[in-house]
């Protein structure tokens, strides 16, 4: 024997709706401890330079969604009320241009202006000039925490930049609040 509830608003016990359906099979959660935000991811449409040898912040110029407005001068900050378990992923996509050659570059995802994770790649035996640089973390964060990424770039020649693809997304930082962890 099955059974069937249909329902067009789940509530608990206090009248709150937890979710939300139209009709036509599409679910709207409503509960905020039911989402995966805050959410935000963001992009670079423009080309940072970068100081041989010497970490940097990486700026980002533009944001593709940022569902609870806690991503502003270039680092998230956990909004109240937002406790939790948080995934966070970077990538730098970095050219030194033909004429150079890196012999190591690293990216640094910072938690409250101290570095929480470091990835390295090290190509002094083979030097190119273009590598994709990705680092993912999960981390606790509090509200006010606050998270940016930063790279170190060394370089034979000498200048290193970061080059950014207009159209595609090459260099992006994005994260969001785990539910259920």
């Amino acid at each position: 024997m099955t059974s069937i509830i249909k329902v067009n608003t789940f509530q608990d016990t206090n009248g709150n709706a937890l979710f939300n359906s139209d009709g036509s099979g599409n679910v709207t959660m409503s509960a905020n401890g039911a989402k995966n935000t805050p959410a935000f991811f963001v992009h670079k449409l423009t080309q940072q330079t970068l100081t041989n040898n010497t970490v940097t912040k990486i700026t980002f110029d533009t944001e593709v969604f940022d569902t609870d407005n806690a991503f502003a001068s270039d680092k998230f900050t956990v909004p109240t009320g937002k406790d939790g378990k948080y995934f966070i992923a970077t990538n730098l996509f970095t050219d030194a241009g033909a004429v150079s050659n890196y012999q190591y570059a690293n990216i640094e995802i910072y938690k409250n202006g101290a570095r929480a994770s470091y990835h390295v790649h090290d190509i002094r035996n083979n030097a190119g000039h273009q590598i994709s640089l990705t680092s993912t973390l999960l981390m606790d964060l509090s509200a006010s925490d606050y998270v940016e990424i930063y790279c170190r770039i060394a370089d034979l020649s000498g200048s290193p930049h970061i080059d950014v693809n207009g159209t595609d997304f090459f260099s992006y930082f994005y994260g969001y609040r785990l539910i259920g962890a």
